[in-house]
This record gives C-alpha cells, structure tokens and sequence, in this order.
C-alpha cells in the first residue's frame, strides 16, 4: 500500500495506491442499549482480502469475514453467526469508491476520501460517502451522508510517521413511502468523529479511530442506542511475499504427498482439503488415527507464517441442516484447535461451517458421502 505525496509551492496532493491485495480489519466496539435499558456490549469485526483486477487499476474484488459476538457484564449471551460476503467495486487514488448496491460491503463507501486539490496543514474540503448502518440484529439501511475533512499536519504515532486527518460527518435518515428499506428501521441520527492516520514510511497502511454516536427508531416504537468506536486498519499485501509463501507449501506439498490432502489454487488464496476425516460418528472428535495427516497440514501451514486462514467445515447430507449446520462448524473448530496445539497461532485462523449444503460428491453412496465430509483450509491473500 503506497501513500503518494507530491509537494506544490508550501501545499502537497495527497493520493493512494492500495496497491495489487491490500486487507482491511475493522473492529466495533459498542455499548448497546434498548428503550433505554442496558442491553450489552457488541463486538463486531470485518476482515476483508481485497484484489486487484487485471486489466484495471482501480477494480477490486474481495470478500469479507463477519464475526460477531454480543457480551453482558463481560459474558457471552449470544453469538452472531459467521458470514462471508463478496463484493466489487471501483476505488480512484482520492478514495472514491463506485459500486452496485446490491454488495453489503465495504460499510463505508467513499470514507476517507481526499482533497482532489493541494491541501497545507490547516485546510479542509467536503465530500460525500455513504455509509451502512447496521443494528443489533444485523439490519442495515443505506445512508448518504457529507464528511467535513480538516488536514491536521504530518506527525509521528507509535514511532512512525504519519498525515493526520480529522473528519467528521451526521448521519440523518428516515423513512418514507419512496424508501426500498423494507427492515423495521424508521429512523436513524448519530454522529461519527474520526481521526485518520496515513502511514508514509515504507510499509504504508492507514488507521482510523472513529468515535460513533448513534440512535435507531423502530416501527413498533422501540429505540436502540450505541456508543462506542470502530477502529479500523488498512494494510497492504505485498505480492512477491504471497508467492514465496505459495512457492513453499506447493514445494513441500510435492516432496511428501501427503494422503487425502488435496492441494487447490483459488481466487482467494491456497486452499488445503482434507477429505474423509476420521471423526467419532455424529461428533467433533476426532480420531487418533489422524494424527498424522494433522501434522502434515500443520507443517504445511507454518510455511505461511502471518498470514490468515479460513477453515471450513462440511458434512455429508445425512439428518437435518441445522444438525449438519452445528456440526460442521464444531469440526472446523476442532481443526483449528488441533492446529493451534501444534503451535500455530489462534489469531490466524478464521472459522465457519456450511453443513451439506457444498457437496463435492454424491451423498448417495458411502463413498460420496466420505468425500464430503471434510475440512477446507485456505489460505487467505
């Protein structure tokens, strides 16, 4: 990720190339409450992998990984299901972006945006963006909204330099008989503070602290209120890194053969499948008899150190889906686990689980049905 700063007179333009793959993490952090009483705290986290399409130097495609978790005086009372969303945009040097509003990501669209014009500590501009506002329950409406930027001056955080910006914008939205949001919200109203931090040393990226104020009224009178802050971290992907990493676990691959490990290229990275696992029946257990394949796909793993892995679980079609749902999910869990005590680090791993619903096979015969009980691991670029 590169942050381009020409210099004019006493003025400088300011411009971005988030450069081939870049990712984004964006974490919430919001005090909840309903009709005014305390409901808790909502953590919720995007991670997105975003690539640059050949051909075109402002066209991205990527998905992103949504974990939630809502807590009560520090304990977990629900936890939100993991979802995965795709999305493809277009995204200029200023930060505009330009996309089709049927993708439920990126959350803000055209934030932060930068001057088109020289700016010098102490200017500011106007632009627009639009932001999507979700609530407690995972509704969202669409809102427009105009941000107020103000250059502050280039300063140093945690030892490294950076361009400060301060942006600022309202958000007003409420519902009428034009309006295509067909959720219960009727009206929303809050503000975002945020300071922006462009990194402009040789490794790059972006960091932003936003400072949200919010409240959502509903058809049935009901009020939901959140305070909180998102903090949020652009980061680039450097493409030679991502292809020595590729380099050795196909090496390594090769030279031991693993059994039932298949070895795939996918848009979003190496994928890693393990088929038939050997679990006890209708459990996420796992049987010693694995050990072995485990520490061949541990030692594959730790050739890509830093990077993040996906790991999916599947199960045959046998029983009902929210069975086969719940299972799924606690094998995948159970390989992370196992990876994990083979000294891999947690914090690489994201995990989901889609039951029977991605079948490789036939579930009409045992062997079908082998093949799709499985676990995918992919490794994420």
């Amino acid at each position: 990720m590169l942050l381009f700063s020409s210099q004019l007179y006493s003025q400088e333009i300011i411009t971005l190339d988030l450069g081939d793959k870049y990712r984004i993490t964006e974490r919430q952090n919001l005090r909840v409450r309903i009709n005014g009483s305390y409901k808790g705290f909502l953590y919720r986290e995007y991670r997105g992998f975003l690539r640059r399409q050949t051909g075109n130097d402002k066209h991205y495609k990527g998905e992103y990984y949504i974990l939630e978790d809502l807590k009560r005086n520090s304990q977990l009372i629900a936890r939100g299901v993991d979802e995965v969303y795709k999305t493809d945009f277009l995204l200029n040097n200023s930060g505009y972006i330009s996309i089709d509003r049927k993708f439920s990501v990126p959350l803000h669209r055209s934030f932060p945006a930068l001057s088109f014009d020289p700016v010098s500590p102490g200017d500011s501009w106007l632009a627009s963006g639009t932001d999507l506002i979700y609530d407690s329950m995972g509704k969202f409406v669409e809102i427009p909204f105009l941000c107020r930027y103000i250059y502050r001056d280039n300063e140093i955080y945690q030892g490294r330099p950076v361009k400060v910006i301060d942006a600022q914008y309202a958000l007003r939205y409420k519902k009428d008989s034009y309006d295509d949001n067909d959720t219960e919200i009727l009206g929303i109203q809050g503000t975002h503070k945020a300071v922006i931090m462009l990194y402009t040393d040789v490794s790059g990226g972006i960091f932003i602290r936003t400072d949200i104020k919010q409240e959502i009224k509903y058809k049935n009178s009901d009020n939901e209120s959140t305070t909180g802050f998102i903090l949020t971290w652009y980061d680039g992907i450097s493409t030679s890194t991502i292809e020595s990493t590729k380099d050795k676990i196909i090496t390594r691959f090769e030279n031991n053969k693993p059994e039932n490990i298949v070895l795939e290229k996918k848009d979003n990275g190496l994928m890693l499948q393990m088929q038939n696992i050997h679990f006890l029946p209708d459990s996420p257990v796992i049987l010693p008899e694995e050990n072995t394949r485990l520490d061949e796909l541990a030692m594959l793993l730790q050739e890509a150190s830093g990077h993040t892995f996906l790991v999916v679980g599947h199960t045959a079609d046998i029983g009902s889906r929210r069975s086969q749902y719940d299972l799924s999910i606690k094998r995948a869990k159970t390989i992370v686990d196992e990876m994990v005590a083979r000294g891999i680090p947690s914090r690489q791993f994201l995990y989901r689980g889609e039951g029977g619903d991605n079948p490789v096979a036939s579930n009409l015969s045992d062997e079908g049905r082998a093949k799709n009980r499985r676990v995918e691991i992919t490794i994420l670029d």
